[in-house]
């Protein structure tokens, strides 16, 4: 019993660790517009990480947008109503994911957009604290192409790069087992 108990007490230490250091490796939010890129996307997640991404491609800072993991019930033209720019840009350049449910599936929608696209390159749009996972799940699936993340304030972290509050502790602290979850499996496949 003593050995599980310390063997369960170096797991914390070592979980606890691992969260403060992957809290210290969270992006700021990106403040300047990326070098272009063949296509921007967008993990879904709420309307900070959606606008961003239409923002960069009304920038010109891709030829296409997909906005990833819409849910099936939201239309185009909710979508639409979103959009500051040019009618016709959306029209021809702002694609909808609907498929995806988590981060993982996020990637697996982006895949084969990126290659129907023949893309090399990305700007990744999605909010600070997940964008350790998202890069990670995004790249292992394709590692011949160039992502650049581009990272929106959650509000969850303190300007001391902290969590905010208890709820936030437990969101950040949950995204970082995700995270270690996704580099456990990395490591077996």
């Amino acid at each position: 019993m003593r050995r599980i108990l310390f063997a369960l007490l170096i797991l914390a230490v070592a979980w606890g660790g691992g969260l403060f250091m992957f809290l210290s490796e969270i992006p700021a939010p990106a403040e300047t517009p990326p070098a272009p890129a063949d296509g921007v996307v967008v993990f879904t997640g709420g309307f900070d990480r959606v606008s961003s991404a239409m923002a960069l491609l009304n920038a010109g800072a891709g030829k296409r947008l997909l906005i990833s993991g819409v849910n099936p019930r939201v239309s185009r033209t909710d979508v639409f109503e979103m959009w500051s720019g040019d009618p016709s840009l959306f029209e021809c350049c702002v694609d909808l994911g609907q498929e995806a449910r988590t981060t993982r599936g996020n990637a697996d929608e982006l895949d084969s957009w990126t290659r129907r696209n023949a893309y090399r390159s990305l700007i990744l749009v999605t909010s600070d604290f997940h964008m350790p996972r998202a890069l990670l799940e995004t790249r292992q699936r394709m590692p011949d192409v160039v992502v650049t993340p581009y990272p929106v304030a959650s509000g969850l972290l303190g300007e001391n790069g902290k969590p905010r509050s208890l709820s936030d502790w437990r969101r950040i602290s949950g995204e970082y087992t995700k995270y270690i979850a996704v580099r456990a499996k990395s490591c077996f496949t």
